[in-house]
């Protein structure tokens, strides 16, 4: 009897446990959406600052690549579409094969 009666307890133990990790794990998403939100916010913004340029200096340096680029389109469109045109066009000036690589992948970016 002892014996069921602690299982019982511990078993509610863990049930409480569980709960507090997933409204632990819940906060969690909660709080990397929300960082998310920002990076995608700050990216958006800096790519519209771009100039052919910087681009150049980020292409040469190895920064800026199709990887790059397509893993921030991914997290920026469609809610960030004119600052993405707006990038992809200044990258055409600087490397046209890129920026045709990257309209072939996101094709709602083909004008």
């Amino acid at each position: 009897m002892e014996g069921c009666a602690k299982t019982s307890v511990d078993n509610s133990k863990d049930s409480e446990q569980q709960e507090t990790g997933r409204a632990d794990l819940n906060e969690e998403d909660f709080h990397l959406k929300i960082l998310k939100d920002i990076c995608c916010e700050l990216l958006s913004n800096m790519l519209q600052e771009l100039t052919k340029e910087n681009t150049l200096e980020g292409l040469h340096q190895g920064h800026l690549n199709e990887q790059t680029c397509s893993c921030a389109f991914q997290n920026l469109l469609p809610l960030y579409f004119t600052s993405v045109e707006s990038f992809l066009e200044v990258l055409r000036e600087a490397d046209q094969t890129l920026a045709d690589n990257l309209e072939k992948r996101f094709p709602s970016l083909k004008v």
